[in-house]
């Protein structure tokens, strides 16, 4: 890579670790394989929750990254759980998982359950009990940018759960603060509230209230971060549609009110392309 293409992957793209060690995802040996080529290639931003992969892509990243922690930035989220009867069913991951991944089986009803809302838990307790393992599944004592996990628009009103995250920063577990919301209504509403520093949303398709929300974030100096190209992909082929949020996620690069873009893959082959698509593009801009 040029120096211009590694600059843009170092300061603009980011790697999201939704799907590691998910049961639909990859095994613990791809997905390590995967977190090192990112950063051999330049990608210095990981984002997580603590509920992806029922707490497994905290593990894999904190292993992954284990001397490298200074240098990487870290993205966690909390306020999200998974009820009871999943917690029952962990043990036995590790031997449903790879039989899934291989014959498809089972994989519909799965994704099913994925796109079912989770139960949410905004209070103090809560909050910090979920921060607090969260920092021993990632094996640090820091976390650079901690986020609310999808709260809904009145919750990011009172603002009594950002108040707990307030409190999470000044014990020095995190650096920053903010808020994932589900679309750009609810990060309208996140604006509202200065004690935001970052906010997580998918920007993808672009309307109106995105251009209204971006020019509104630049302008309070919040940190965004752009996630669902994937998810946001109209193609039903899913070549046809990585092909397409590929292309979407390289176009949006040049937009500056957006701070970090996330490459949301377990596939290697795939952040291959959008890296070498960036370097390609960098290269005609020199």
């Amino acid at each position: 890579m040029n120096g211009s293409a590694v600059d843009v992957v170092q300061q603009r793209l980011g790697l999201g670790c939704a799907r590691l060690a998910s049961v639909l995802g990859r095994d613990q040996a791809d997905a390590f394989r995967l977190i090192h080529a990112a950063y051999e290639r330049g990608i210095r931003f990981f984002d997580t929750a603590n509920i992806y992969g029922q707490g497994d892509s905290e593990r894999l990243l904190g292993a992954a990254l284990d001397g490298r922690r200074k240098q990487a930035t870290i993205v966690t989220k909390a306020g999200q759980y998974f009820p009871a009867w999943m917690n029952v069913a962990r043990p036995f991951k590790s031997i449903l998982a790879p039989l899934i991944r291989r014959s498809g089986v089972g994989s519909h009803a799965v994704s099913r359950m994925r796109a079912a809302p989770l139960p949410r838990n905004f209070s103090d307790s809560f909050l910090r009990a979920s921060i607090d393992a969260s920092l021993r599944r990632l094996n640090t004592d820091y976390l650079d940018i901690v986020l609310l996990h999808s709260p809904p628009a009145d919750i990011i009103r009172t603002g009594e759960a950002l108040h707990h995250l307030t409190n999470i920063r000044e014990a020095g577990k995190a650096i920053k603060i903010g808020i994932s919301c589900e679309d750009v209504q609810s990060a309208l509403v996140a604006l509202d509230d200065p004690r935001v520093e970052v906010i997580e949303l998918p920007l993808w398709p672009v309307t109106a209230a995105t251009n209204l929300f971006l020019d509104r974030a630049r302008r309070q100096a919040v940190f965004v971060v752009g996630r669902g190209l994937m998810s946001a992909t109209l193609a039903t082929d899913r070549n046809d549609r990585w092909s397409t949020a590929r292309a979407a996620l390289v176009a949006s690069l040049p937009r500056d009110e957006i701070n970090r873009v996330l490459i949301g893959t377990t596939r290697l082959d795939h952040l291959n392309q959008v890296l070498d698509a960036v370097q390609r593009q960098e290269t005609r801009c020199l």
